[in-house]
């Protein structure tokens, strides 16, 4: 236990109590909310505190070491409040599936937390830091065959350049890729800091480079996309969808969604032909920020934007 403690202290959730109150318990209904990226458990443990007798919590994380440890906090959170909780060990694209084969079609609540956690950044070990020394992988999925130092050292330069444009628009796009390509010829790489190294510029440019490469590894965005249409398909009238995003990308993704979801026909034909039949309220209209409070506490917190939305049929 003096290992989960340690843990909790290194890691600050972001919006927290933004998100716990957004939350609307039913004391007349089964409550079933999923927590789509578990990483650290803050927000599940605040939700369970929240959550009923007999109520259903599902959490999904592709890393099996965030579960296990998870498991140890959340069953003591739920020691005294008998939630039906189910650990699922898979990404959430594969969110409808992995629910209904646990007889879940319908939910009445779903948040997504779209940054790693602090204990993906923090050790060295979970190969995502360009600070610290380790394996060149970035997988958040270990069963899954690409990773960052295969994307590294077989893509070409035009690729490299690609997804350093695509997912950050990094100005040293075109330079970065043909100095990595040049370099491999004479060695492989292996390790973060062995791309670190070579990676002119200030600690931006490195972050804005290896979070490309980590977005490319899991397939972050389509994966994100498929995952909260197949969430709005699934919450149950009045209930809600609550994104955090880090990056422009997915908060782009997620307004686009949310926006379709509230009309009535997303075709351009002059006479409509898709069919489509709006689904939600957005109940922000613009994101929910951090204060400026939580950021001088956790500067990781500032680039942090929330969306909610109701489903409303």
């Amino acid at each position: 236990m003096s290992n989960i403690k340690e843990i909790e202290n290194k890691h600050i959730s972001v919006l927290l109590t933004e998100l716990v109150d957004s939350i609307d318990i039913k004391n007349d209904n089964k409550n079933i909310i999923v927590d789509s990226t578990l990483g650290m458990w803050w927000h599940a443990s605040k939700m369970i505190e929240k959550m009923n007798a007999w109520d259903i919590f599902v959490w999904f994380d592709a890393d099996i070491k965030n579960l296990e440890l998870a498991r140890i906090r959340l069953d003591e959170v739920n020691k005294n409040k008998k939630v039906e909780i189910h650990l699922i060990n898979s990404n959430f694209w594969n969110l409808k599936d992995e629910l209904e084969k646990i007889w879940i079609k319908e939910i009445t609540w779903i948040y997504y937390d779209l940054w790693l956690s602090s204990l993906h950044l923090d050790e060295a070990d979970r190969w995502f830091s360009f600070m610290k020394d380790g394996p060149l992988d970035m997988r958040l999925d270990k069963t899954k065959w690409k990773t960052a130092a295969d994307i590294v050292n077989s893509y070409k330069d035009s690729e490299l350049r690609e997804i350093f444009l695509k997912y950050w628009e990094e100005p040293g796009a075109n330079k970065i890729a043909k100095n990595i390509v040049e370099l491999r010829r004479k060695k492989r790489f292996e390790t973060t800091l062995e791309l670190s190294e070579i990676i002119p510029g200030w600690v931006k440019v490195k972050s804005r480079i290896f979070q490309a490469i980590r977005i490319e590894v899991n397939g972050e965005l389509e994966v994100l996309e498929k995952s909260l249409h197949d969430a709005i398909s699934l919450l149950k009238k009045d209930s809600n969808i609550f994104v955090i995003s880090f990056h422009s990308l997915e908060d782009r993704i997620t307004k686009n969604i949310f926006r379709d979801e509230t009309r009535d026909c997303i075709c351009d034909d002059i006479i409509c032909s898709c069919g489509h039949k709006k689904s939600l309220k957005v109940l922000n209209k613009k994101p929910i920020l951090p204060s400026e409070e939580e950021i001088k506490q956790n500067p990781r917190s500032r680039s942090a934007k929330a969306r909610l939305a109701k489903k409303i049929i």
